[in-house]
């Protein structure tokens, strides 16, 4: 093999087993900006909404579909920046709601029971 072909071969082979460790030993730096916790529905409605406010402004429903009682599904903000504390307004099909401040740095799971919310 000539230098220039050496050469060649051995930028291709480093490239190849970059490429090839790049998901060797954890989630890619997209996969890391994401900020996920669960919401288990443990009362005896439906959650029609679920919203957070910022900067004043509430959100877009976060849920697509209802969350029936004995329901838990996993919620995600997509980013891994931002206030801990965020206000969160919870929607029940019987007209009532929860609205308070949640740190989610410290919530992995909210849970609706009835009359009550916790997070832990």
């Amino acid at each position: 093999m000539t230098r220039v072909t050496a050469a060649i071969a051995a930028a291709i082979f480093g490239t190849v087993l970059a490429i090839g460790m790049s998901g060797v030993g954890g989630a890619s730096a997209e996969e890391d900006k994401h900020w996920y916790f669960d919401v288990v529905n443990e009362s005896n409605d439906t959650v029609l909404e679920f919203r957070t406010q910022e900067d004043g402004e509430w959100s877009e429903n976060w849920i697509e579909k209802r969350i029936e009682p004995g329901d838990t599904i996993k919620l995600d903000f997509e980013t891994d920046e931002g206030k801990c504390e965020v206000r969160t307004q919870i929607h029940l099909a019987d007209g009532g709601y929860f609205d308070a401040p949640v740190d989610y740095c410290k919530a992995k799971t909210l849970v609706i029971q009835p009359g009550t919310l916790l997070w832990k």
